[in-house]
């Protein structure tokens, strides 16, 4: 990732952390690197957040990476340039609660599963890439259930992952996402770091039992992708809408 132009913002919570040695190490590879002035703006409203995010991908610019999380990013969609972003080329990486916005994108082309803050090489990146998959946080996923935005399911891959949630938490979610059919639509199930759950001791076993549980579908785990640091990136690419 050299000689780009790239730019850093927020579609959800205010960022609390400085994002200084992150932006020194993207510079490190001659890049030009913008930083959204209303990244730490705890009063910046859900348009003026989108609105930036329209502005960079109609300058084409070739990396926009969201390093926000927490509650907020479904609150920008609505306000998301979808024809302006059908157009740009600008490859959006975001994570956890990014996972809504990331999949309503991915609806027109691929984005990024990636929290860039989290890589200690930023200019180079690990990133893994299969064919038709969507998912992320499983909580920031069902953000989307019952809105246009809820991807079709079917043949597809579904990644799955998540931060917080002891094993009552993570079940009451496959159990929403099997009473939505959407364990029954899938061609195959991935699990990445459930962070809070594995730390337990039995952790593992929990995870595997809800997962067997509600999805009957080939199931398989690569804890690479996650919350923790240099955590791997996922490419999102189920691409649906032509128009």
């Amino acid at each position: 990732m050299v000689n780009k132009k790239i730019g850093i913002l927020n579609l959800s919570n205010p960022v609390t952390r400085s994002v200084s040695s992150l932006v020194e190490k993207l510079k490190e590879g001659n890049n030009d690197v913008k930083v959204s002035p209303i990244l730490h703006d705890a009063n910046a409203s859900p348009k003026e957040k989108a609105d930036l995010f329209n502005q960079w991908i109609k300058e084409d610019l070739d990396f926009i990476f969201d390093v926000s999380g927490g509650d907020l990013a479904n609150t920008t969609i609505p306000y998301i340039d979808a024809k302006a972003f059908r157009r740009s080329r600008t490859l959006f990486a975001g994570y956890s609660d990014l996972t809504c916005v990331l999949n309503r994108l991915a609806l027109i082309r691929p984005v990024l599963l990636l929290q860039i803050a989290n890589c200690t090489d930023p200019l180079h990146p690990c990133v893994v890439d299969r064919e038709n998959v969507l998912g992320g946080n499983i909580r920031c996923f069902l953000k989307l259930a019952q809105t246009p935005f809820f991807p079709d399911c079917e043949g597809k891959t579904l990644f799955l992952e998540s931060y917080s949630g002891n094993r009552y938490r993570i079940e009451s979610y496959f159990a929403q996402l099997s009473m939505m059919g959407v364990f029954s639509k899938i061609d195959r199930l991935i699990l990445g770091n459930f962070t809070e759950l594995l730390d337990e001791s039995d952790g593992k076993q929990h995870l595997e039992r809800i997962a067997r549980t509600y999805c009957r579908k080939p199931i398989e785990f690569d804890c690479r992708i996650g919350h923790q640091k240099d955590a791997y990136g996922l490419l999102l690419n189920y691409r649906k809408e032509t128009s």
